[in-house]
C-alpha cells in the first residue's frame, strides 16, 4: 500500500517533511509522502503507554523523526509497534505494517536526510528535511561508515577480510584503546551522551549515581507496587545503580523476572536479550545476589559469536555495544573477560580492540559507526573493572559465585 499525504504550511513550531517508509522486499512502500509534524507524545503499542518524543533532553521539544512516522501512519491507517527502552529514551521500532525485525537479518532502521540516525525521538527534524524508515540488513548494505580518517581502524588493529577480530589484546594495547576511548568522549557529543556520562564517572572513580540517573530521568515516577519501575527489566536495572533506597525490593523484582536460562528480556515473558541480561546482571550484583548475577553472566557466555564478540539477539551477528554489556556480566560475575573464549581463541576483548578507530572511538560493527558517542561509551564500560563497576556496593567477586 502507498500513501501520499498532501500538507499545507507548517504552523509554529512544526516541520513540514518527507517521509517514506518501506522495504526493498516490496514493491511498493508503505508511506511516501510530506507530513506536517509537531513535537509530541508518542504511543508505541508496546503496552507502555505513551512517551515523550521531543528531541534530546538539552533544548526545547521539537519536531521528531518517530514523531513524523507516527503523525504518516496513523493518518494512513497503517499500524506500527516500537518498544520503548528507558535507557536510551526512545523506541526501538520492530514492526510497520505486516514486517516486523528478524533477528538476525531483518531489521527497521531510519536515515534522516540520508544520513543513519540512532533513535528517531532523539533525532530533530525541520522543514524539508527527508525521513526514510526502511526493513532490511541493519543499517542497509555495508552500513554509514565515519569520516575519513577519523573511521580508519587504529593502527596495530588486526582484522581479517570478514572484519572478524585476530587475538591482539595485551594489557598494554587495552589500556590504550580506553584511555583513547575516553578521551573521545570528553570531547565528542552526540546520542548517547548520557551513557558516556555514566563511563567517564566510573573510569574517575567518582561515582556513578547521578549520571546513572540522568539516564532514567523522570522514570523514578514510574514505581510499581512490585518495586518494578513501569515493569521494565532495563529501567529497574538503571534504578538499582542509581539510588541505595529501595534496593531489596528493585531486586527482588529483578530475580523473579530472570528466565530459566538466566537471561532477560527487555520486559518479564519477551525473548531474552544480552543488553538487557548484562544491565540486569550488573544489578544484581550490586545487590549483593551473586547466583542470580552468575546465572545472567551463564546466558550471555552462551550468545557469543566466533568473532568474540556478542549480539543483541543470540545468534545474531556482533557488535561493540553488546560486546561492551556482556563484558559488564561476566565482570560483575567473577569471570575474567579472557575466561570466555572461542574455538579460534577469541575473546570480547579480542572483538572491541579490532573495533578501535584512530579517533578513539570504537565503532559498532567491522564496516559500520552510527553511533559512535553511544557506542563507545557502552564498549568503555566493557573495559571498566569490577572493582570500578561494583562501586560502593563493595561486592567481591568472589563472594558473588555463591548462590
Amino acid at each position: 500500500m502507498v500513501a501520499f499525504a498532501a500538507v499545507a504550511a507548517a504552523p509554529a513550531g512544526a516541520a513540514v517533511v518527507s517521509v517514506q517508509v518501506g522495504s526493498a522486499l516490496d514493491p511498493a512502500p508503505l508511506f511516501e509522502g510530506t507530513v506536517t509534524t509537531s513535537a509530541h507524545p508518542v504511543d508505541g503499542s508496546d503496552g507502555s503507554g505513551p512517551h515523550p518524543c521531543f528531541g534530546p533532553s538539552s533544548g526545547g521539544p521539537s519536531p521528531t523523526a518517530t514523531g513524523a512516522l507516527d503523525d504518516a501512519l496513523r493518518g494512513a491507517g497503517v499500524s506500527w509497534r516500537g518498544n520503548w527502552d528507558p535507557s536510551f529514551r526512545d523506541f526501538l521500532v520492530d514492526r510497520i505494517g505486516s514486517r516486523a525485525s528478524a533477528p538476525p537479518d531483518l531489521y527497521w532502521s531510519l536515515t534522516v536526510n540520508g544520513r543513519f540516525a540512532s533513535g528517531g525521538c532523539l533525532a530533530r527534524v525541520a522543514d524539508g528535511d527527508s525521513v526514510r524508515f526502511s526493513y532490511g540488513p541493519l543499517f542497509g548494505p555495508g552500513g554509514p561508515g565515519t569520516a575519513a580518517g577519523d573511521g580508519a581502524a587504529e593502527p596495530g588493529s588486526s582484522v581479517t577480510g570478514r572484519g572478524d577480530a585476530v587475538a591482539n589484546t595485551s594489557p598494554a594495547r587495552l589500556r590504550r584503546l580506553a584511555a583513547r576511548a575516553a578521551a573521545f568522549l570528553r570531547t565528542h557529543h552526540g546520542g548517547g551522551e548520557e551513557w558516556a556520562a555514566l563511563a567517564l564517572a566510573l573510569r574517575r572513580g567518582s561515582g556513578s549515581a547521578a549520571a546513572t540517573r540522568a539516564l532514567l530521568g523522570d522514570r523514578f515516577g514510574e514505581r510499581r507496587a512490585d518495586g518494578s519501575l513501569a515493569g521494565d527489566v532495563n529501567a529497574t536495572a538503571l534504578a538499582v545503580l542509581a539510588t541505595a533506597q529501595d534496593q531489596r525490593r528493585l531486586c527482588g523484582w529483578l530475580a523473579s523476572a530472570q528466565g530459566a536460562d538466566g537471561g532477560f528480556g527487555y520486559r518479564p515473558g519477551i525473548a531474552p536479550d544480552v543488553d538487557s541480561t548484562s544491565l540486569a546482571a550488573w544489578a544484581l550484583a550490586r545487590c549483593g545476589r551473586g547466583g542470580a548475577a552468575a546465572r545472567a553472566a551463564g546466558f550471555v557466555r552462551t550468545a557469543q559469536a566466533a568473532d568474540g564478540g556478542f549480539p543483541s539477539l543470540p545468534g545474531g551477528e556482533s557488535n561493540a555495544q553488546s560486546t561492551g554489556l556482556g563484558l559488564v556480566a561476566l565482570r560483575v560475575a567473577g569471570l575474567g573477560p579472557r575466561d570466555t573464549r572461542t574455538a579460534a581463541g577469541l575473546t570480547p576483548l579480542d572483538y572491541l580492540a579490532a573495533r578501535g578507530r584512530r579517533n578513539g572511538s570504537i565503532s559498532y560493527g567491522p564496516e559500520t559507526a552510527p553511533t559512535p558517542v553511544w557506542t563507545t561509551a557502552q564498549a568503555l564500560l566493557g573495559l571498566t573493572s569490577a572493582r570500578a563497576l561494583l562501586g560502593a556496593a563493595g561486592t567481591t567477586a568472589s563472594a558473588l559465585r555463591q548462590p
